[in-house]
């Protein structure tokens, strides 16, 4: 059992008013589809239990919508705090090496939004965080995570010098849902506005084509039993490195180059699977972070969108123009503040007849295939390193992989992260639309696309 831990209560009476976003994605939940995402953290050294679940409920105590379960209310959904729930912690000494983690459905309408599981061996452990996505967003998720590896290090009793952890200020929650423009847009509104509608505009008329033919479960179906299926990859810090600078050396980012390749080996696997080519079109949607340096230090909440980069297969199949206009594009997205043209659609939706329940759970294919870049994770986290890695008491941290959701007809999510210099690649998918072959050659098909253009930029450099 965990310990009770007091909590001030001023602030809980009525709660929060769910915003637009986390509607959006409590309503277009499903068991079928879980609106859930991980993260799954590699230790060398085996966990303590009572150490584990003592962190894990003082982290979680610091973050009010994770303690909260939604409620439909007069006025519509509200967070409400339930400190009597008790965080999930699922625990298993019997973890078997290769053997893929499953979950279950989580529904913020009956539970709080985050779960932990627990593979531990004599040498080393794994734990999975599970979040709902109506929650919080990676970037929350991790501040949780860092909240429990210093509580972790405290419970083990272990001697060492951790800065304390900052005071939760409730308050600042109301500014969720609320996107500042961006100090760096230096076009003026009209033309920003201008933009979005033509971002919209073309949303609607390129409809994308799913990965492969398939039939999506239905709304009233159960998760699956083998739920999440997963593959990951890792970079090592010396190819995480070069692939950086390749973007750099074209004029993009990482996340650029990442795109780039990712609707390149989207292209080759479906000519692949079909042995014929077309030119449909071909749609990622991709996450991006609108948290502004203010509210860098909320407690976890949901402070992300997204955009979508859509082209016909034909431009997939040559890498520079293709590279160069993802990186336009994206800039443009940037600078002009163009992430909050999805939240507005929502807006739109919210206010019209029926509101977002009657138009989120929609049969036509939204995106090919999903992109999620975190970033460099952990890496201002309050615990001491032994050389690139995180040192909580008895645990070193090792890896980490990040899994976000699939949708009904987008098949394949790409989730992309950075920790001790190892770039991680996961691919959630849907086993209705792809089997484990076809998962494996999804995977392979993007890892070789990475490595074989960083191949042909580096032959191409001059000897020195």
């Amino acid at each position: 059992m965990f310990p009770r831990l007091r909590v001030d209560r001023s602030f809980m009476t009525g709660g929060w008013a769910l915003t637009t976003l986390e509607e959006y994605f409590l309503l277009e939940d499903r068991p079928s589809y879980p609106w859930s995402f991980f993260l799954r953290l590699g230790f060398r050294g085996e966990a303590d239990r009572q150490a584990v679940e003592l962190a894990f409920a003082r982290a979680v105590a610091r973050h009010p919508l994770l303690r909260a379960i939604a409620c439909q209310q007069p006025g519509g959904w509200r967070w409400l705090v339930r400190d009597e729930t008790q965080a999930a912690v699922h625990w298993n000494t019997n973890a078997i090496d290769g053997q893929d983690f499953t979950a279950t459905y989580l529904d913020v309408t009956k539970e709080i939004g985050v779960r932990l599981y627990v593979d531990v061996k004599t040498d080393s452990s794994q734990l999975i965080f599970q979040f709902h996505h109506a929650c919080c967003d990676a970037r929350g998720a991790l501040g949780l995570i860092d909240d429990w590896l210093v509580e972790y290090a405290r419970a083990t009793g272990v001697q060492q010098q951790i800065p304390p952890l900052p005071d939760v200020d409730p308050d600042v929650l109301e500014q969720r849902g609320h996107f500042k423009a961006n100090n760096r847009q230096t076009a003026s509104t009209w033309t920003v506005l201008v933009a979005g509608v033509k971002r919209a505009y073309r949303f609607l008329r390129q409809q994308p084509a799913p990965l492969l033919d398939f039939e999506p479960a239905g709304n009233s179906e159960a998760t699956p039993s083998d739920f999440p299926a997963v593959r990951t990859f890792h970079f090592e810090p010396m190819i995480t490195d070069q692939l950086r600078q390749v973007a750099k050396s074209e004029g993009g980012t990482l996340n650029d180059l990442l795109c780039r390749d990712l609707l390149m080996a989207l292209c080759r696997f479906r000519d692949e699977v079909r042995s014929s080519s077309s030119n449909a079109w071909l749609r990622l949607a991709v996450a991006t972070d609108l948290r502004t340096a203010d509210q860098q230090p909320m407690p976890a909440t949901n402070q992300s969108s997204m955009v979508f980069v859509t082209r016909c297969e034909n431009e997939c199949r040559v890498a520079e123009p293709l590279f160069q206009g993802i990186h336009r594009e994206l800039q443009q997205v940037k600078d002009w503040g163009l992430g909050r043209t999805f939240l507005r659609s929502l807006q739109i939706g919210q206010r019209l007849p029926g509101g977002l329940a009657r138009r989120v759970r929609q049969k036509k294919c939204g995106a090919t295939a999903a992109l999620t870049n975190v970033g460099q994770v952990l890496r201002d986290s309050r615990v001491p390193c032994v050389g690139d890695n995180l040192v909580a008491g008895n645990l070193q941290l090792e890896t980490v992989d990040f899994l976000a959701p699939i949708r009904p007809l987008t098949a394949a999510s790409f989730s992309v992260c950075t920790y001790a210099g190892c770039l991680s690649i996961c691919l959630q998918y849907d086993r209705r639309a792809l089997n484990e072959p076809a998962a494996d050659q999804l995977m392979e098909t993007y890892r070789d696309q990475l490595r074989s253009h960083l191949e042909e930029t580096i032959d191409r450099r001059p000897a020195t």
